[in-house]
């Protein structure tokens, strides 16, 4: 008998083994209690940027929502269920935006990139969600006097230098109620039909209901860019240098926080 995926199920290539365990394909009686697991530390830096600039990279269903802030925010995370405990780390670059589609405006956050470096959650992100996962090498976060700081590379080829300092503990700020989460953009190319989409629609992540802030801690933040030839990243160089072209007119602080609990992301949605 021939094999057929099952609706309701998660499959990934190759698709003949049966479902792909992952995030949100648990094996047969396993629980995820998503109010303690996964642990997570997230060092971030702010720069007040040029909208003009940030527009010319959104397709014609974003606009920029606010003013052209840029976070660059690295995500230290253990203990994930569905790798059995293990852990990975990631780093995004993103800014508030607004969707404009068939509906009624859709405000929240656009990564345009998200960086992992690991292959397992790249692939069910990029696939079941629409996220903008690909990989670099993220080495923990090296804390000395007070400073916190890492460097992004790709075969050991340095990108990105993310570092906070002067951190103090702070209030939180409140959430916006108009946001209503991360906004990505998924585009699968037509095999054979190159420059032709086969996928090609924006999509919404809200953001997790369960969990806690263990630690927010404010104070100053950097994140460097360096710019890249071909030969250094070869797949990577159009991405880094259009980052690095980005205006930096203020730096607008960092931060360090402790957290634990998050989701599967499985109520992640296509938008109209």
């Amino acid at each position: 008998m021939s094999f057929d995926p099952v609706r309701g199920h998660y499959y990934r290539m190759p698709i003949f083994f049966g479902p792909t365990p992952g995030p949100r394909e648990w094996p047969d009686g396993f629980k995820c209690d998503f109010n303690v697991t996964p642990k997570r530390r997230v060092i971030g830096a702010r720069f007040l940027s040029n909208a003009a600039q940030l527009e010319a990279l959104l397709p014609s269903c974003f606009k920029l929502w606010g003013d052209p802030v840029v976070t660059v925010e690295a995500h230290f995370v253990t203990e994930i269920a569905w790798l059995a405990g293990r852990g990975y780390n990631m780093v995004d670059v993103k800014f508030n935006v607004v969707y404009r589609g068939a509906g009624e405006p859709i405000h929240g956050t656009l990564v345009l990139v998200r960086f992992e470096n690991l292959c397992d959650p790249i692939l069910s992100g990029r696939e079941e969600l629409g996220h903008n996962k690909i990989y670099c090498e993220i080495p923990e976060p090296k804390a000395l006097n007070g400073k916190h700081s890492t460097t992004m590379s790709w075969l050991n080829t340095p990108f990105l230098k993310l570092s906070v300092w002067d951190l103090q503990q702070a209030q939180a700020a409140p959430p916006n109620p108009q946001h209503r989460g991360m906004l990505s953009y998924k585009y699968i190319p037509k095999t054979g039909e190159w420059g032709v989409a086969d996928v090609e629609y924006a999509t919404l992540t809200p953001p997790a209901t369960q969990g806690r802030t263990l630690s927010n801690m404010k104070g100053e933040g950097r994140a460097e860019f360096i710019k890249a030839k071909w030969e250094d990243l070869p797949t990577l160089y159009r991405m880094v240098n259009a980052f690095e072209a980005l205006e930096q007119q203020q730096w607008l602080g960092g931060y360090l926080q402790d957290a634990e609990g998050g989701h599967s992301a499985a109520a992640t949605c296509k938008l109209d």
